[in-house]
């Protein structure tokens, strides 16, 4: 199984009648470009560096061509990325990759805020060091009860080019166990950050990052589960 994850930057402008229309259209995402479950989530006010929605897609088998590509192919979706009149999608920043680490320990939530962070480690990293990093990282669900399911993992440029390099997910049964508990951690500022802070000799991850986080009905983070 191949996840394909992608930021849309909208037009600017765009808003109203055509948005319904592009977000109707996306409803069948997955029908019209062969995938096994699509999902698209407006970002929620606070989110950074990734746009105005997230797109979740899960392939039985790597799709031909790259996020771009792969759009521009299916004629139902397609007049919404383009520079005609019913485009309203500038950008795709997308990733792909197989799925790698997580827990589901909450396949059943409902209605509930995914949040997904795109970032870079620097290249030059140590490989001790890289591997400390993920390790801390990946330890944030058994300190922050809030985290209801997760995923993480390291994107694949041979599936589709990209600047980054992770992709870091998680699941909230409200948007306060991500903007409280998560930031507010002791374990976040004391443990994680550190990688992250331009002020430390640790740091390792580029500041150019993508924090964004939207709603949802239900698990997106379990599709690999049901497959």
């Amino acid at each position: 199984m191949i996840r394909q994850v992608a930021m849309l930057h909208l037009r600017e402008g765009a808003d109203g009648e055509a948005l319904e229309a592009f977000e109707a259209a996306m409803a069948g995402a997955h029908e019209a470009l062969g995938a096994r479950r699509s999902h698209l989530g407006r970002h929620i006010e606070g989110s950074v560096g990734g746009g105005d929605y997230t797109w979740d897609l899960l392939f039985d088998e790597a799709p031909e061509g790259d996020a771009g590509a792969l759009v521009a192919a299916a004629p139902a979706l397609a007049p919404y990325f383009g520079d005609g009149p019913q485009g309203v999608v500038a950008q795709i920043d997308a990733v792909r990759f197989e799925p790698q680490y997580g827990e589901l320990p909450e396949p059943g939530i409902r209605d509930f805020v995914k949040r997904t962070l795109f970032l870079r480690v620097e290249d030059g990293a140590e490989a001790e060091a890289l591997a400390r990093f993920e390790r801390e990282l990946m330890g944030m669900p058994r300190y922050i009860a809030s985290i209801r399911n997760w995923a993480c993992g390291r994107t694949d440029p041979a599936l589709q080019a990209t600047q980054w390099t992770h992709v870091w997910e998680q699941e909230y049964q409200s948007v306060e166990g991500l903007t409280v508990d998560y930031m507010v951690s002791p374990y976040h500022w004391g443990v994680v950050d550190g990688w992250f802070d331009m002020e430390r000799p640790q740091r390792i991850v580029s500041p150019l990052l993508a924090h964004v986080y939207c709603p949802a009905a239900s698990s997106i983070l379990g599709w690999t589960e049901e497959a």
